[in-house]
């Protein structure tokens, strides 16, 4: 398999604006975690976005056979078919916690056709940074696979003014030293992206590019697969339920038409205007025309 390559473009990244954040997230609180001291090489002041590592970061700590090996079996006892694509998404993100023990909490998101669908957390820390909470861009792009995303939260006086500075202060204030952004391998319709959060003063730790790769294949077929499933299931129930609504409102229109002597196109504008009287829907009210007309023959029937 290829190495990660580091993305290290200088482009403009939407981060967080302070119309984005909370106040629970606006001012320090008692319970904050104290942000250690950093020091930071090679960073480059991305105009109007957040710090990205400007040079080749160390290589970082690989993820070793025993980690992969607990990852790769707490990824077989996932069942798309009986758990909710959230939970999965949870689940995963646990296992990838596990797995990279620098890491001290994760993200992953699914979009379909460029919209987010599903957005999960392993722990509190990630829900409150992640870009759920804050939907106008508290986070950058994830760069096109294999590469991945460094954003570096360190303060320093090169930094412009907006959303990086913002981005770093409210990540530093809760420990967030690092985060490293990179998508998953996409599946027809379906992309994935996966937030790491690194905290602690020491980066020798840190996973580095071939991990995170690692990861991220292993990681991308249970989440994308379990998207995909549900949203497969969402449209088979929507044709179900358009084929039953339909196959009531011919009923009815039939019986229109027999009763009323009229044609079908008369009998459909009949079930729509006594739709629009009720406020209810059309194959609602052709159900009630349906039953009403069952009772009638059975009770002539009587």
């Amino acid at each position: 398999m290829p190495p990660m390559e580091v993305f290290r473009e200088r482009v403009p990244v939407p981060c967080l604006r302070s119309h984005d954040v909370d106040d629970r997230t606006r001012h320090d609180e008692p319970g904050d975690v104290p942000s250690p001291a950093r020091a930071v090489r090679g960073r480059d002041a991305v105009p109007g976005g957040c710090a990205v590592s400007g040079e080749q970061p160390p290589a970082g700590a690989g993820l070793d056979d025993a980690a992969l090996a607990r990852l790769v079996a707490g990824l077989s006892t996932v069942s798309i078919a009986t758990r909710p694509t959230g939970e999965v998404l949870r689940h995963v993100a646990g296992l990838v916690v596990a797995a990279l023990p620098a890491a001290a909490d994760a993200s992953l998101s699914v979009a379909h056709r460029g919209t987010v669908r599903f957005v999960e957390f392993a722990g509190r820390l990630a829900s409150v940074l992640d870009e759920r909470q804050h939907p106008r861009g508290f986070l950058p792009s994830a760069p096109p696979p294999p590469r991945v995303l460094s954003v570096d939260t360190a303060p320093g006086d090169t930094a412009p003014e907006g959303g990086g500075a913002e981005f770093r202060s409210v990540a530093r204030r809760h420990g967030v030293r690092r985060a490293l952004i990179a998508a998953l391998p996409p599946a027809g319709d379906f992309t994935g992206t996966l937030v790491l959060y690194l905290t602690g003063a020491d980066a020798a730790g840190d996973p580095g590019e071939a991990a995170v790769a690692e990861v991220v294949r292993h990681v991308a077929v249970p989440v994308l697969d379990a998207a995909a499933y549900e949203e497969a299931v969402r449209r088979a129930e929507q044709l179900t339920e358009a084929m039953r609504s339909r196959a009531g409102i011919e009923q009815a229109k039939g019986i229109l038409v027999a009763v009323h002597g009229c044609s079908p196109d008369e009998a459909f504008v009949r079930l729509s205007r006594m739709s629009q009287q009720s406020n209810r829907k059309l194959r609602e009210v052709a159900e009630d025309v349906v039953a009403g007309y069952v009772r009638g023959a059975m009770t002539d029937a009587g």
